[in-house]
């Protein structure tokens, strides 16, 4: 979790997943995708004031951490970006 002080900044959040061991040998890697995000972040003048990240598979449902990022968005109304490495981590 990352949690940097900025009162100016918009608040957002950040979500990496890989499907499977191989995916992340493959390049897709979570620290691989954390770095991209914060700099991005970084670039775009965003707090990230959460990381969420899940190593599985999006074909089963009750991702845990997927759902745990859902429950911190339905709390936190004043965080609204969500900042993922590509769509397809998200399905």
């Amino acid at each position: 979790m990352s949690i940097q002080s900025a009162t100016s900044k918009a608040q957002s959040v950040i979500y990496a997943r890989v499907s499977s061991k191989e995916q992340e040998k493959e390049g897709y890697s979570i620290p691989a995708q954390l770095r991209l995000l914060h700099e991005y972040a970084r670039q775009s003048n965003l707090n990230v004031v959460r990381e969420f990240v899940d190593i599985e598979t999006a074909k089963r449902t009750g991702r845990q951490n997927f759902d745990a990022m859902l429950t911190f968005f339905r709390r936190t109304r004043s965080c609204k970006v969500l900042l993922v490495e590509k769509t397809d981590r998200l399905y």
